[in-house]
């Protein structure tokens, strides 16, 4: 039997993120359209959506753990060249928001959790995301506009 190697970022894996986002988020995410396509390296949900991805995860090094949440095109978040071929979740919001400069995104515990994703579903996925997965040509707009930003 293997036993996992513990001695590196692992320990740091949040056990209870995929459950809990499944659970506030996923018939949410289904009654618009999307399907659950498995975890990514540290556990966070990937969705998708008639070549749409969304991916609902968490910053691994940050503790408390800070949620990470990406909108894009396909299924990769990187091209062959290293380009972004999402947008990430604060990018859509207006810059007064909290959440756009990396506040009120942290939790510490399941319940911390299951608020901050009730939160990002009224707050974000409704009014910033949502207008985005149902047209195509402005989510490849903002997600040109959020390369050509941050490119070098």
């Amino acid at each position: 039997m293997n036993t996992p190697n513990l001695n590196g970022w692992e320990k740091m894996i949040c056990p209870y993120f995929a459950p809990t986002c499944r659970r506030v988020l996923g018939q949410y995410l289904e009654n618009n359209g999307f399907i659950e396509t498995g975890l990514n390296e540290v556990g966070g949900v990937m969705f998708s959506r008639f070549g749409i991805f969304l991916e609902v995860s968490y910053e691994l090094e940050l503790v408390p753990q800070a949620l990470s949440v990406v909108l894009g095109i396909g299924d990769k978040k990187y091209d062959a060249g290293g380009h972004p071929c999402c947008i990430p979740y604060w990018r859509l919001l207006p810059h007064d928001k909290p959440e756009h400069r990396g506040e009120q995104i942290r939790f510490k515990t399941e319940s911390g959790l299951e608020l901050l994703l009730l939160r990002l579903k009224e707050e974000f996925l409704e009014p910033y995301a949502k207008p985005l997965w149902l047209n195509m040509d402005h989510l490849e707009k903002a997600i040109a506009n959020f390369r050509a930003e941050f490119s070098c």
